[in-house]
């Protein structure tokens, strides 16, 4: 049986935010914020968590690379605003963890996303150690 997931769409569930700007060239031919954008704006929330203490440090033996991103895009966004991102963690596994994210313009959520990081150490995936286990457990995200 799989665990229900979080609702990314929810602001509440989130501890740790960050807010990007909506450029004018972050816009489309029809006038909306693209979809590269959108990857970018996760970048904005993601990045900030990742080194927010919780973790070992990067450096040139350690370090988490993104395994895989997915996106739900929700609703258009529009220049001229921001965008405010919300990030924890969805899920630990045995060499990664999935970071949620929701993205909000004012109070609509424009798109969640999923990031799987995964750990490496020398240049190949390695289980999470429990120092760090214990450190993002705070940050998993309640689901329903």
């Amino acid at each position: 049986m799989t665990e229900p997931k979080p609702d990314l769409t929810t602001p509440s569930i989130f501890h740790h935010w960050s807010e990007d700007t909506i450029r004018f060239g972050d816009m489309d031919a029809t006038g909306h914020v693209n979809n590269v954008a959108f990857a970018r704006y996760v970048e904005t929330g993601r990045v900030p968590f990742m080194r927010s203490g919780l973790l070992p440090a990067y450096d040139d033996r350690q370090r988490f690379v993104v395994g895989n991103l997915s996106i739900r895009f929700r609703a258009q966004a529009y220049y001229p605003g921001t965008v405010r991102i919300g990030t924890g963690v969805c899920a630990l596994g045995r060499t990664s963890m999935t970071l949620g994210h929701g993205l909000f313009s004012g109070e609509d959520c424009i798109a969640t996303a999923e990031t799987v990081m995964v750990y490496i150490v020398g240049g190949r995936a390695q289980a999470l150690t429990d120092d760090m286990r214990t450190a993002l457990q705070p940050m998993l995200l309640a689901a329903p």
